[in-house]
């Protein structure tokens, strides 16, 4: 009965297009519907429920994982479909939040990615970033990207993820996705063996430390094409935040990120016209004076280069707001809300 219960909470999640599932002890379930949590029944799941769920679903070494330490991220096929979860403790018993992913990886031109970038995928090294708060979509432009190299270039792409979210069908690339945990110990020791594999491409699922930011900074520069996400707001706090991480060492990584950056893609999703959600984006690429810009240290002035390159590919979150606007994507509520924290409309027209 159980697993029945739950597996109709997840058919109905996927059927109405929901983001996210949650699922608690004692609680209703929850799905995320265009960014909002929708309470599914007025019945709670049980605590054996739950529970036998788990069960059904982690193996004995991850349920033993889950004890010790009391949370646990890992990819799990449901109705066929791809998802990611997160397993956590709550009031003496278990939670779990998961991601359902789309049964297949967007196309890059569906996602609103400025063509500019779409051009940066055919460089033989250097640095791009994806930028964005939790639950903006950063893996899922990730995996587009990872799919356009696959389609378009002959490449080895290695992908070091925490977990494995999208299943990649090798077309005209040789894919490696390892999993944090299962195939290396952490982030660093992955990068320093991903470098030991003959790769031309690595996705790294998140920069979160000081030892990793330096080693793809490294790849980055030796001939390797690195993609990585970043939980920032936009290019200029992606900048601060990575040379945050160097107290002592600001100018040495100044030069550094300024040699190998390509660009910092930002993104936020909102609500569309009608139902379900679009992309915005703030897309900074590294021209020569961003480059220098990045080099002196004079953050504050990005947005400005931002503004006037857009014969570059470049757009601020504002003006990729207004586009959408324009084409009837968003109603102006939505602009007017994604806007709210510091863009203003009209800028740099």
């Amino acid at each position: 009965m159980a697993a029945s219960r739950i597996a109709g909470i997840f058919a109905e999640g996927f059927a109405r297009g929901a983001s996210d599932v949650h699922l608690a002890a004692g609680q209703r379930p929850f799905l995320r519907l265009d960014g909002e949590m929708t309470p599914l029944s007025e019945d709670s799941l049980t605590q054996k429920e739950l529970q036998d769920f788990l069960a059904h679903i982690l193996t004995e070494a991850e349920q033993e994982r889950l004890r010790q330490e009391k949370s646990l991220d890992l990819s799990l096929a449901l109705e066929e479909r791809h998802c990611r979860a997160h397993v956590y403790g709550m009031s003496g018993s278990w939670a779990i939040a998961v991601r359902l992913l789309p049964r297949e990886i967007p196309a890059l031109s569906s996602l609103g990615v400025p063509p500019a970038l779409f051009s940066l995928l055919r460089a033989q090294d250097g640095l791009i970033l994806v930028g964005g708060r939790t639950g903006a979509g950063k893996s899922t432009t990730l995996a587009a990207f990872i799919e356009e190299m696959n389609k378009s270039r002959a490449a080895h792409i290695i992908t070091l993820e925490d977990p494995v979210e999208y299943a990649f069908v090798p077309k005209r690339c040789f894919i490696s996705q390892r999993t944090l945990g299962r195939d290396f110990p952490s982030f660093p020791v992955g990068l320093r063996d991903a470098l030991r594999e003959d790769p031309d491409v690595i996705l790294i699922g998140e920069m979160r430390e000081r030892e990793t930011v330096r080693i793809a900074l490294q790849a980055a520069e030796s001939g390797c094409l690195v993609l990585a996400t970043l939980h920032t707001r936009d290019a200029a706090e992606a900048v601060l935040r990575i040379e945050g991480m160097f107290a002592g060492e600001e100018q040495q990584m100044r030069h550094q990120f300024a040699l190998v950056l390509r660009a910092i893609f930002s993104q936020r999703l909102l609500p569309q016209s009608g139902g379900g959600r679009v992309l915005a984006a703030e897309a900074l690429v590294a021209a020569p004076a961003v480059r220098n810009l990045i080099r002196t240290g004079r953050v504050a002035q990005l947005r400005g280069a931002i503004l006037s390159g857009g014969a570059q590919g470049m757009q601020t979150m504002a003006q990729s707001v207004e586009g959408l606007l324009r084409a009837g994507k968003i109603t102006r509520e939505a602009a007017e809300a994604a806007l709210a924290d510091g863009d203003a409309f009209g800028e740099g027209r």
